[in-house]
């Protein structure tokens, strides 16, 4: 996907229409038109959580999000990423290297497991989030039938290509590809939609050959159900709502029906935040590190949408925003549950559910970690023809 500037008519819909700049409608024509001519950072730059939400709203659907992607890109590619968003086993230190030893011994055990599995054609593929994150989600017997790979060594690279751009994703993903061909797997199922994204959309368009399936979990849950292979006996009696991700703004919009389906299976009243599907809020992680006011502010947005529509529960496909929002869900006395949980408590499986104490141990050992260190936060790297170089 690339900006088209050809079909943009600097309308500035796309950056008026955004919930979070708060810009006037000559505000944003001014900025969309400065952006075009000068490819360079202005003051939209740092205040965008890079959501791709102007996209869905752009009348000419010339996805401005890319544009503002593209002038990023350049800046990383001079400047460097911090190692902290850099999920590579090779540079120590990176954010889901310290959740990683955040875990108890037993539990970094468990993840280990995961770096190697027996071959398969299909495989739960748990990507990064949830080992590393929420070990406990992979805690079930939902999850038995099949071999589970993840873990930094297997990291679908969606960093790369959000970070660096399209051709270091492609010399990446390749070795991605190679590794899972020689797993002989023909199909991953997924617990994080920026790892569907890549499968689903980027690899496939930019990798010749490449012919993985990818399926998210849900769907799974969904197709096994129909087979009369799931028996979900005891139903969820509460108002739920879920947190639509921003990767599947640039996916089939049939994804989106996944997530409703599933929770009326199982006896959830599906209930619908303000913004939702493609026009979902961000949950506000990617902005909240250079930007923490703004972030705070997107999250509670979020939440009050939520409690305005009296929901019992919110739940989650994206560790990510479970992570992010689950504490200022549990302060408006909504529950948060990644939605394999509310699976559990279908099938009659007590999940272990500790999702709030999980994301503070893991917020305080991060920041003693950088308080200690703190080059954790100034260390820099670049990447050229799939090595990483510190700045």
């Amino acid at each position: 996907m690339k900006f088209n500037e050809a079909t943009c008519e600097e309308c500035g819909v796309c950056l008026v229409q955004c919930p979070f700049l708060e810009l006037s409608i000559d505000q944003a024509k001014e900025e969309i038109s400065q952006l075009i001519k000068s490819r360079s950072y202005r003051k939209i730059i740092k205040n965008c959580a890079g959501c791709a939400y102007c996209n869905v709203i752009c009348p000419t659907q010339s996805n401005p999000s890319e544009l503002i992607r593209e002038i990023r890109l350049k800046g990383f590619h001079e400047r460097g990423i911090s190692k902290l968003a850099l999920i590579n086993e090779e540079i120590p230190d990176n954010l889901m290297y310290l959740c990683f030893e955040a875990q108890n011994e037993e539990k970094r055990r468990e993840i280990e497991n995961y770096k190697i599995p027996s071959k398969s054609n299909e495989m739960f593929y748990l990507g990064c989030g949830v080992p590393y994150l929420y070990p406990d989600l992979a805690q079930t017997k939902l999850l038995e039938d099949l071999p589970k790979l993840g873990g930094l060594e297997n990291c679908c690279n969606g960093y790369v290509y959000n970070f660096f751009g399209e051709e270091e994703a492609k010399v990446k993903g390749t070795e991605f590809f190679e590794r899972f061909k020689a797993l002989d797997v023909k199909k991953l199922i997924t617990f994080c939609p920026d790892c569907e994204k890549m499968i689903k959309g980027v690899y496939p368009a930019i990798i010749n050959g490449f012919n993985i399936e990818g399926q998210n979990i849900v769907e799974y849950f969904i197709e096994k159900y129909h087979r009369g292979e799931l028996n979900f006996k005891n139903k969820i009696n509460q108002r739920v709502t879920f947190q639509d991700p921003c990767p599947w703004r640039s996916l089939d919009k049939k994804v989106y029906n996944g997530p409703r389906e599933f929770l009326e299976i199982i006896g959830a009243e599906v209930v619908e935040m303000k913004h939702t599907k493609e026009k979902s809020l961000c949950c506000g992680a990617p902005i909240a590190t250079v930007n923490r006011d703004l972030g705070k502010k997107i999250s509670k947005m979020n939440i009050a949408e939520a409690k305005s529509i009296d929901a019992d529960a919110i739940s989650f496909l994206c560790s990510g925003c479970l992570f992010r929002l689950s504490p200022f869900a549990k302060r408006a006395d909504i529950e948060p549950y990644y939605i394999t949980e509310l699976a559990q408590m279908a099938i009659g499986e007590k999940p272990i559910h500790k999702i709030i104490d999980a994301t503070k141990k893991i917020e305080n050992y991060i920041l003693k970690r950088v308080m200690d260190n703190p080059r954790i936060l100034r260390e820099k790297y670049t990447i050229k023809n799939g090595k990483f170089n510190q700045v």
